[in-house]
């Protein structure tokens, strides 16, 4: 999730708010690593990102820009177990600039503690963290601004990382460290371990680059959902950042395709997967099924089919293709820039 769409944030922020209101924060555009696309704002409030699944094992990195550091400590990213509706663990930074990891939502420290002045005021800072979560064999790993080593400033072992009846973590909590200004969030990736290399460990410092279309697929009869007024152009309907509800592209017929090209990574210097979101839903014509897609070469590779919500609260989703169709190998640029995603009517 790199933001770049400047999504609605109940979409993906699902878990829950801060206290006063249920503030989910907002896109950024004037402040980022990378100095394009968007960053997340949160301003003294913290907002749950669920996973979509359980995981026992979690690898997250992420940027992050504070105003200011804490007067004393704060959990800066908190392990939720939704089924609990409780806290496994936290990451908290204190006044110095030092990192550890805390049992639950409270401020006990597990392991080891970091290095004091890992982290500054108003300097993005690039985090890494592997955890596991186990009653009584549990890691955790933090890496700070990764020089491409992956050097741990915490790595410790053995320890009691699971604090509800649930061995897993099934949502992310971004929380503000201050009570006055904006604390950004941007270029958050999530591993579990589980994908071939790689994919099973630390990617170090990566941008999420988010790109919306820039043309209809190159393939005749490709983009056959119907565009609504007034861009009446498929690919413009679905470019929209923030999205614009009143432009979008409609089909029932199993079997039709809407796919599109996208810009040229003109910074990369390798890709590590492609990620698709989407945003579907289905009127009152019937009942249908979807499918993201990814089209490279000639060769289509596709997700898990769904029944999309209602129009009124569509699916907000995302579909990894962590590997090219057309060779089923590991993404080149090239292969990356040239690939069409889009969705598929399947029944």
């Amino acid at each position: 999730m790199g933001y770049d769409m400047s999504p609605i944030a109940a979409d993906f922020y699902n878990l829950g708010g801060s206290a006063g209101g249920g503030n989910l924060g907002s896109a950024n555009s004037a402040n980022t690593p990378y100095g394009s696309g968007f960053s997340w704002a949160l301003s003294n409030q913290f907002s749950i990102m669920g996973l979509g699944a359980n995981k026992v094992t979690l690898f997250h990195g992420f940027w992050v820009k504070l105003p200011s550091l804490p007067g004393t400590n704060q959990r800066i990213i908190a392990f939720y177990d939704a089924t609990a509706a409780n806290y496994q663990a936290n990451l908290r930074v204190y006044s110095d600039g030092h990192f550890a990891f805390c049992s639950g939502s409270s401020s006990t420290v597990i392991g080891a503690t970091s290095a004091t002045g890992l982290i500054s005021a108003n300097v993005w800072c690039h985090i890494q963290y592997k955890i596991v979560i186990d009653a009584s064999a549990g890691v955790v790993q933090l890496i700070v601004n990764d020089d491409g080593t992956h050097t741990k400033a915490i790595n410790s072992s053995g320890l009691v990382t699971k604090q509800t009846a649930n061995t897993w973590v099934s949502g992310i909590e971004f929380n503000s460290v201050v009570t006055t200004g904006n604390t950004y969030f941007d270029d958050n990736y999530f591993l579990d371990g589980s994908a071939s290399s790689p994919l099973n460990d630390f990617l170090g410092i990566v941008q999420v680059v988010g790109d919306k279309p820039s043309a209809n697929s190159a393939v005749g009869g490709r983009n056959a959902w119907t565009p609504t007024n007034p861009q009446n152009s498929n690919y413009l309907n679905v470019g929209n950042a923030p999205v614009n509800t009143a432009q979008y592209n409609a089909d029932q017929t199993p079997g039709d395709y809407d796919m599109f090209r996208f810009p040229p990574l003109s910074n990369a210097g390798s890709v590590f997967f492609l990620n698709e979101w989407y945003r579907c839903g289905l009127d009152a014509g019937g009942t249908r099924t979807v499918e993201a897609d990814c089209y490279s070469g000639g060769t289509d590779a596709t997700g898990s089919s769904f029944t999309p919500a209602a129009i009124a609260t569509p699916t907000f989703s995302n579909e990894p293709f962590l590997v090219d169709p057309n060779t089923s190998s590991a993404w080149t640029v090239s292969g990356a820039q040239s690939a069409e995603l889009g969705l598929k009517v399947v029944t």
